[in-house]
């Protein structure tokens, strides 16, 4: 099997059988999804994920703003000289990879899609590809979703990575450390496992959402909230709902303003909004 430029066995590439690795066992923590914005809010079905935030326009706007301003920057290759000073250098080696990381992405795509990673699942992993010479010649930012972190008996870390057809990962494989670039935001809980910090916003992200579609169905209802059927002796509850339900599907949404006539003596009041000034 051709793994990172170069042939490797499946004896070699497979971890020795003494010394088994085992995922980190939190269950499954660092799984980028939010479960709830507030505790209690996932028994109440009142969950939020990543893509549900990432709709909010607040966390869009700070995800992408910080993603396309780091992005900006430039990445240079740099030497230390007898002076213990670094300065900026080329090698033919080295230098092409940070002008150009991978086959589809400029560097600055590249970087984006790296702090964007980061930034919404808390982890970002980057996959170094070498060449016979065993240099690196390409990175790939990864799905973290495909991405597991393993740690063997003896503290050495390995990712076991599923099929990738971008980074050219034809089958699952389990890398060293050495392989992977794993770059995290502020690991709460395990030194493995970065934390998103849209975890932190879940609550405020929700409730701009819920907000949102509030607003946009008042104004469906022609921006009225509402009203009163009140008659003028007493009405089962049956009768109740049967006028509830009748003049919801007729009278409000793309119905409101139309002309209703009511018998019976029932009269409709509709409840005002007002607005309140203060001195």
């Amino acid at each position: 099997m051709r793994v990172f430029g170069f042939e490797i066995s499946r004896t070699k590439a497979s971890l020795p059988a003494a010394t088994p690795t085992q995922p980190l066992d939190r269950g499954n923590w660092w799984y980028p999804v939010i479960r709830e914005p507030f505790t209690g809010g996932w028994q109440r079905n009142m969950e939020i994920r990543p893509e549900s935030a990432l709709t909010y326009s607040a966390v869009y706007a700070c995800v992408t703003l910080i993603a396309s301003d780091v992005g900006k920057l430039g990445l240079r290759l740099v030497e230390e000289d007898s002076n213990g000073i670094w300065s900026p250098a080329e090698s033919p080696s080295f230098s092409p990879v940070l002008r150009k990381p991978n086959r589809y992405q400029t560097r600055i795509k590249f970087i984006e899609n790296w702090v964007t990673s980061k930034l919404i699942n808390g982890n970002a992993f980057i996959l170094k590809q070498r060449d016979n010479r065993n240099v690196v010649v390409d990175m790939y930012v990864l799905d973290p979703m495909r991405v597991r972190v393993l740690v063997a008996p003896d503290g050495e870390v390995y990712y076991e990575l599923q099929t990738d057809n971008l980074a050219g990962i034809k089958e699952q494989v389990s890398v060293p450390a050495s392989e992977i670039i794993h770059d995290t935001m502020v690991a709460l809980y395990h030194p493995l496992c970065g934390v998103s910090p849209i975890s932190a916003c879940a609550l405020a992200a929700w409730q701009g959402i819920q907000i949102q579609r509030n607003s946009s169905a008042f104004f469906q209802n022609g921006s009225s909230p509402g009203g009163i059927i009140t008659a003028p002796g007493r009405i089962s509850d049956e009768q109740a709902k049967r006028i509830k339900d009748y003049w919801e599907l007729n009278y409000t949404g793309e119905n409101t303003g139309k002309i209703a006539v009511l018998g019976d003596g029932l009269a409709f009041t509709t409840i005002a909004v007002r607005r309140l000034m203060r001195n």
